[in-house]
């Protein structure tokens, strides 16, 4: 089900009237488990006994980690969790990679592998879910929580239906708490929750799906475009995937404010950084802070030397772009994003980077960060590479064929974000907007509506990162 769908324009109502009925927290998280798994199993049921499978065998092994006395026993239950979660994440997600990879090996080679892709589609947010699961054991595994003795509780935890799909990969040190605290009804909260949830869908629908016209207009053919073709299409899809995943994440942390439940912030910001390792500060925040923690740290992070530091940098952006996806355009989007990092940390930093005015250094980041989105939104590498090189072709061709409305919207679209990101930078949007006199906050409210009806498609269109 999709956050900016019909159905869900029904279902959030129906769920909220309930929890509002209820009084029993019991009862409320039973509420929360049912709602979850038909959220999850309106698109396709089957995929809900992976989760229950996933749910069961990590529920098991943090008891048994708390338990057990002996360390060997205590990796063992943790090696049985990872194996259950990794191993169900790569059948699904990489086993066709692998497959189409070695077809193509073998075709080179002249070899004969009577070896087919496999007819199975990724269930949607697999690769979040087995994340946050993941934490969940490692936490335990590390004596940083304890293991969550309620079945239901814990089953709450991970099926958590505002953001089971795509995020934010929560630790149990926030969720589970506060599944253990009594919720109710909290007028500011909800509030705070519509106002959350209408800065989500106004970056979806206005600015993410807008985008996505010309986005996609470019990118499907990359060959048509010079100089200013590409450029569009290229910011188009830069502005386009942030209002997409932002908007989301503002959304889920929205609905799940109405329940009394805070889910954390992914989101910071991030075409302001002024370097890259800013920007990694700012992006998708609980996946950076996930493989910090758990990749980074474990391979030694920054305590072993320099090269063996940017080696492991590099490690974990090259994970992180195979986490996004099973294809070679997310394994270079990682590692133009380590090479950055590799550039920033011994070059830059030697030449007194952090010294230049914060304006440029902010165009640089956002410029490196849009080379790379290439070959994230691109279908191949090869096609990456050609849409790059529409940047250096005659500057006007291809550009009458783009329509002059998709052009105008996506520049209101862009600018309507920009002034939001700009003044939510240093004071919050919506108190700003509490402190103006009420017949200029009518007014600006008005202004607001009017863009949203006059740009806002209202498509039902997929979210990005639902493909992960």
């Amino acid at each position: 089900m999709l956050f900016n769908s019909f159905e869900f324009l029904i279902f959030l109502p129906v769920v909220y009237g309930l929890f509002r009925q209820l009084r029993d927290q019991r009862h409320r998280l039973v509420l929360f488990f049912l709602a979850s798994c038909f959220f999850y199993s309106f698109l396709i049921p089957a995929y809900l006994l992976i989760l229950f499978l996933l749910i069961a065998v990590d529920f098991w092994a943090g008891i048994r980690i708390e338990d057990s006395a002996d360390a060997g026993r205590k990796k063992l239950y943790l090696g049985v969790s990872v194996l259950a979660n990794l191993g169900i994440l790569g059948f699904f997600k990489y086993t066709n990679f692998l497959i189409e990879n070695l077809q193509t090996l073998a075709a080179f080679l002249h070899w004969n592998l009577p070896v087919r892709v496999l007819e199975i589609a990724l269930p949607i947010g697999l690769s979040f879910h087995t994340f946050q699961s993941l934490s969940y054991v490692f936490e335990v595994h590390a004596g940083r929580f304890k293991a969550e003795r309620s079945l239901l509780h814990y089953a709450v935890y991970v099926l958590y239906f505002p953001q089971l799909v795509a995020g934010p990969i929560e630790r149990p040190q926030n969720i589970l708490p506060q599944l253990h605290q009594k919720t109710g009804f909290d007028p500011e909260g909800m509030k705070s929750g519509l106002k959350l949830i209408l800065q989500g869908l106004f970056k979806k629908a206005v600015v993410g799906d807008t985008l996505a016209l010309l986005a996609n207009r470019v990118f499907d053919r990359p060959g048509d475009y010079g100089f200013f073709g590409t450029a569009a299409g290229i910011l188009a899809f830069t502005f386009q995937i942030y209002g997409d995943f932002s908007g989301y994440s503002d959304i889920a942390r929205g609905v799940s404010r109405l329940f009394g439940i805070e889910l954390m912030v992914n989101f910071n910001k991030p075409y302001f950084a002024d370097s890259v390792s800013d920007f990694w500060r700012r992006w998708h925040i609980s996946l950076s802070t996930w493989f910090r923690d758990y990749l980074y740290i474990p391979l030694g992070g920054n305590r072993k030397g320099k090269v063996r530091t940017q080696a492991n940098l590099m490690s974990v952006f090259l994970l992180s772009g195979l986490w996004h996806g099973a294809n070679w355009t997310f394994m270079v989007w990682g590692a133009l994003h380590g090479g950055y990092l590799l550039i920033e940390n011994l070059v830059l930093a030697r030449v007194g980077y952090s010294r230049w005015p914060r304006g440029i250094r902010r165009l640089l980041v956002f410029g490196l960060a849009a080379i790379a989105w290439v070959f994230f939104r691109a279908p191949t590498v090869g096609a990456a590479t050609d849409t790059l090189q529409g940047l250096f072709r005659s500057p006007f061709l291809g550009l009458s064929s783009l329509p002059s409305f998709e052009i105008g919207e996506s520049a209101l679209a862009i600018l309507s974000l920009l002034v939001l990101e700009h003044f939510d930078e240093r004071k919050a949007i919506w108190v700003r907007l509490r402190d103006l006199p009420m017949p200029v906050r009518r007014l600006v409210y008005a202004a607001m509506i009017l863009i949203f009806l006059m740009t806002a498609q209202f498509g039902g269109a997929q979210f990005i990162y639902f493909q992960f």
